[in-house]
C-alpha cells in the first residue's frame, strides 16, 4: 500500500511539473507574441503614395508625417524611385501642470516606387512641404496627342 502511495504521488508530482511547465511555455509564446506585434506596429512605417502620369511626366506624392526634411534621402534611376528616411518622434500629452509621453517612434523608412513609365532622373524636381513628399519626373519617351485628318 505504500508502494501504491507513493507511486500516486509521484505520478501527481510529475503531472503538475508538466502542467507548470507547459503554463510557463504559454507565457513566454505570449510575451514573444506582444514583443513582435509591438515591434511592427511602433518600428514599422511604410508612407502611402500616389502616382499620377501626366503626358509628359510622372509625378508621386509620398506621405511623410512628421519627418524633417533634412533626414530624408532620395534616389532615382530611370524605373525607380527609393525614399529612406531616418524618424525619431515623440509626442507628448499635457495634462494639468505636467507633461506625459505618450508615444515615441523611431527607426528608418524605406520606400521603393516603380514609374509606370521610363523616366529622365537627372530633370527630377523634388518639393517636400506640409508632411508630402513630391517628385516630378519628366518622361522618357512623352506622348504627344495629334490630330490627324483622315482622307
Amino acid at each position: 500500500m505504500r508502494r501504491r502511495s507513493r507511486r500516486r504521488k509521484t505520478i501527481l508530482d510529475r503531472k503538475g511539473l508538466i502542467e507548470k511547465m507547459l503554463e510557463d511555455t504559454a507565457n513566454t509564446i505570449d510575451n514573444i507574441k506582444q514583443d513582435i506585434e509591438k515591434s511592427i506596429v511602433n518600428y514599422t512605417f511604410v508612407p502611402g503614395k500616389d502616382i499620377i502620369e501626366t503626358d509628359d511626366s510622372v509625378i508621386v506624392h509620398v506621405d511623410l508625417p512628421d519627418i524633417k526634411k533634412e533626414d530624408i534621402e532620395l534616389n532615382l534611376t530611370d524605373s525607380k524611385m527609393k525614399v529612406k528616411a531616418n524618424f525619431d518622434i515623440e509626442r507628448e500629452k499635457e495634462r494639468g501642470s505636467y507633461i506625459t509621453l505618450s508615444d515615441k517612434k523611431s527607426g528608418v523608412m524605406r520606400r521603393t516606387v516603380r514609374f509606370p513609365r521610363k523616366v529622365i532622373p537627372e530633370e527630377a524636381e523634388a518639393t517636400f512641404e506640409q508632411d508630402v513628399l513630391t517628385v516630378e519626373v519628366p518622361k522618357l519617351e512623352r506622348t504627344q496627342s495629334f490630330k490627324v485628318e483622315i482622307k
